[in-house]
């Protein structure tokens, strides 16, 4: 699948085997994805391409099924078709502080969307992020790629980001303790509920100096008040532990629904997508969803609303939606 003539004659040896009348009249591919235009004859149906992308994917060797998208302006239909063997995208690589936007108040860059462009989002806009994949789907990686995000806006001096970091599992995030303007690192039930009831207390005096001062939020007053940052792990293994209680989920969907004017923002990530861990209550207050790959077309429905997460490649094939991206897929930086 490295050339794309090859690719090609594949795909359209495959249409013509599975009487589609359609073919390919172009394709293009960066680093991790190729697209593959197709024309249809008239009579030809768009459904039926989308029932037959395992076979499709059989015949040009896609790692996954491609993704069909149609594309009326252009009288087309694309597929994404995943590339067999993808470069690895490192951060510092694509990273420039001179592309940071200033008048963001955590603008973070994730990687390189399917058409190769740099996806830079601001967190702060959202408020709340809900990441969600399976195991090895390249969900830990993103949120170190996070936390490298923070620390490369607090070395430029013009924010003032403090992280607080909640990692079940004790090893996810042991390697910052210690780290300059890592506030926190809970590892234990109680200890995030000390931290949850810690910013709670924060968040209430912020807003009284805020009444004091005459100012809405913290973007009027954004070099005078610290930023917090909260990044939970694994926030299904504290949700199977706050059953009797609801005490974990009662306080981090109260800070979650008042909090973002007073600068506290929260990313939480699970690879348990399921809906006793993602309840109702978390996604009214988490609207930012991020997926990696996860196991079924419930769990996306789940994480983003509608099936589109299951036929991602693993290994940081992404799908965010948010504020400023509308299902975009991408690559996430490593």
């Amino acid at each position: 699948m490295t050339d794309t003539t090859t690719l090609t004659n594949n795909l359209n040896k495959a249409l013509f085997g599975l009487k589609i009348n359609a073919k390919c009249v172009s394709v293009r591919q960066n680093r991790h994805m190729a697209f593959c235009d197709l024309k249809l004859d008239d009579g030809c149906k768009v459904k039926k391409i989308e029932n037959c992308a395992p076979e499709i994917a059989l015949a040009i060797g896609s790692k996954t099924e491609p993704i069909v998208k149609s594309i009326p302006s252009k009288g087309i239909v694309r597929l994404h078709v995943v590339m067999s063997s993808p470069e690895v995208l490192p951060f510092d690589n694509i990273y420039s502080s001179d592309e940071v936007n200033p008048n963001a108040l955590l603008p973070f860059l994730l990687g390189e969307t399917d058409d190769g462009r740099k996806l830079w989002t601001d967190f702060a806009k959202n408020p709340h992020t809900l990441i969600a994949g399976s195991t090895g789907s390249g969900k830990s990686v993103l949120l170190h790629t996070i936390i490298k995000n923070v620390f490369r806006l607090n070395e430029t001096g013009d924010f003032n980001i403090r992280l607080v970091l909640v990692d079940p599992k004790s090893v996810e995030f042991s390697k910052y303790r210690g780290a300059k303007n890592v506030d926190h690192i809970a590892t234990k039930y109680n200890e995030t509920i000390s931290i949850l009831q810690w910013l709670e207390e924060i968040m209430e005096r912020t807003y009284e100096s805020f009444t004091a001062a005459g100012v809405n939020s913290v973007e009027e007053l954004q070099k005078d008040y610290p930023k917090y940052f909260l990044i939970i792990d694994e926030v299904a293994d504290l949700m199977l532990q706050d059953k009797s209680s609801h005490k974990f989920e009662r306080l981090l969907c109260r800070l979650a629904a008042k909090s973002r004017s007073c600068g506290i923002f929260i990313c939480i990530s699970t690879q348990r997508p399921s809906v006793d861990i993602i309840t109702g209550s978390l996604k009214a207050n988490f609207p930012a969803r991020i997926a990696c790959k996860v196991a079924s077309k419930m769990d996306s429905r789940v994480v983003m609303d509608r099936v589109c997460a299951e036929n991602l490649a693993a290994r940081g094939d992404c799908i965010i939606h948010n504020y400023e991206n509308d299902f975009v897929r991408f690559q996430a930086a490593m």
